[in-house]
């Protein structure tokens, strides 16, 4: 069931107003972490203007463009990203896994037709099949979390995630998909928001040689969320990742 307006402030003023706070006294990287991402919507409007019109110059009026959307929660990415990549000149489909989002991204997205903007109810994974959402409990993300995950430690300076409490949910095979769409597709971008699932989906594109289908990357990489010694070897881990990523020539945008 789609959670109610009460539970959804409810968890807005535990995690925003409380848990953050809270959690930046004990772990000071994220005062430097917001600091960073200061000027992250300036920088983003302008990779989203001159990212879609090259692209659309490039695609030209008849070519075909899908605007692969990760994590897309509750259409704050699609919002954004329609500005610059029109839905109908581009298609779009958009994969949240969480249940609890799906009405509300449905009501979002009534307005568009189907063929252009299109909801997968699954989870980008490195294989197909289900797998456990964590962060989902009222003593963790909330139902409505912006944080739920296919990666149970991923928000560990806020919570350790209950296994009981974490929900399966179908799982797509991210590279399958991917290498699928290039022959239907002129133009693939992506945007992944995956709370922590990047990296082993990047991964995989690496050694599955995938990486050419993709014209544009959007990545916000999640390191910053975990305790001391797994996010030093995360850190470390998104550090050999961007470095392959742009030694590849693929146009990567890191996300916040």
């Amino acid at each position: 069931m789609p959670a109610s307006l009460g539970s959804l402030l409810e968890t807005a003023l535990r995690h925003r107003v409380l848990a953050l706070p809270s959690a930046a006294l004990r772990y000071p990287h994220l005062f430097g972490e917001l600091l960073v991402r200061l000027p992250g919507p300036v920088r983003e409007r302008y990779y989203g203007w001159r990212d879609s019109r090259r692209v659309l110059a490039a695609a030209g009026p008849t070519g075909k463009i899908l605007f692969v959307d990760g994590g897309a929660h509750l259409g704050g990415g699609f919002a954004f990203f329609s500005r610059y990549f029109p839905p109908g000149r581009v298609e779009y489909e958009l994969f949240e896994p969480n249940p609890n989002c799906h009405a509300r991204l449905e009501r979002r997205l009534a307005g568009y037709d189907e063929a252009a903007v299109r909801l997968r109810p699954v989870a980008l994974s490195t294989r197909s099949g289900s797998a456990p959402l964590y962060g989902l409990a009222a003593d963790e993300g909330g139902p409505l979390s912006e944080g739920a995950s296919l990666v149970r430690h991923q928000h560990s300076i806020f919570y350790e995630a209950d296994p009981e409490a974490a929900p399966a949910v179908p799982t797509i095979d991210f590279c399958a998909y991917i290498g699928s769409q290039r022959a239907r597709y002129d133009v693939l971008v992506v945007k992944l928001d995956v709370e922590g699932a990047e990296y082993e989906l990047l991964e995989a594109l690496i050694e599955q040689e995938l990486l050419d289908c993709i014209d544009t990357l959007y990545v916000e990489f999640h390191a910053f969320y975990l305790k001391p010694a797994q996010r030093r070897s995360e850190l470390q881990r998104e550090a050999r990742l961007i470095a392959r990523l742009r030694a590849s020539g693929t146009r990567l945008r890191i996300w916040h």
